[in-house]
């Protein structure tokens, strides 16, 4: 088959056993084999202050290239 594609998933509830956290852990088990489903924990990303925007913490510069290299994004919010 062709090019593998990346999903990166993430929940809009931050609570340990979210029901939206569960859907994206099911949503990972059930893809076809050529496609990459990585979770990503929004539980240290900060608020945003736009003062900080020219020297972000690491932990946002991190979520904003896995964006740009994602070819899509699975976001399960309540």
């Amino acid at each position: 088959m062709g090019d593998a594609i990346s999903i990166l998933g993430f929940a809009g509830s931050l609570r340990k056993n979210s029901y939206n956290k569960a859907l994206l852990k099911v949503a990972m088990e059930s893809l076809p084999e050529n496609v990459k489903l990585e979770l990503f924990d929004f539980q240290e990303i900060p608020p945003f202050n736009q003062d900080l925007e020219n020297r972000m913490p690491k932990i946002v510069k991190e979520l904003k290239a896995k964006i740009r290299n994602a070819n899509a994004l699975l976001i399960a919010t309540p």
